[in-house]
């Protein structure tokens, strides 16, 4: 569920279409990925959230995280994800600022997720079939140059 907060980059295009301008983390530690999952549909989420008017993707990525987490990192912009998809009476875009944190044990041990929030560390490759959208999962690994790709969330 979409939350609209004083000042985010969400803006409802007609009654029927949404569109917003999200930062998302990978977190990443030994080959797993940080997620929460819903048990009912199996998709897996990351952290992030809206963008907010006057903040950099990074600045609402590390914000985030914070808030999420209770953790302070820089996170490091890895891609931009142009993302469409479908709910019976609604339309959705998204332009997602893809960011990654490699975490060091000591970070993952530190974890303190926000009330009403719990995750859990899937190996890589459960996770690229469980994340929404699914092309999150081709930022999982470390690369050389910022990467954009567009997921109009087909299977």
């Amino acid at each position: 569920m979409l939350v609209q907060e004083p000042n985010d980059l969400r803006f409802q295009v007609h009654p029927q279409a949404k569109f917003d301008v999200r930062a998302a983390v990978l977190l990443v530690h030994a080959g797993q990925l940080l997620a929460t999952v819903n048990s009912a549909s199996g998709i897996a989420l990351v952290p992030g959230g809206a963008v907010k008017f006057g903040e950099t993707a990074a600045e609402a990525a590390a914000r985030e995280i914070h808030e999420e987490l209770k953790l302070n990192v820089v996170p490091q912009l890895v891609g931009i994800v142009e993302s469409f998809w479908q709910q019976p009476e609604r339309t959705y875009q998204q332009l997602i600022m893809v960011h990654r944190v490699t975490l060091t044990d000591a970070q993952k041990a530190g974890l303190v997720w926000q009330e009403g929030l719990e995750g859990e560390w899937l190996p890589f490759a459960k996770a690229a079939r469980m994340l929404q959208p699914r092309s999150l999962a081709q930022f999982l690994t470390s690369g050389d140059a910022i990467r954009h790709l567009v997921d109009h969330h087909t299977e």
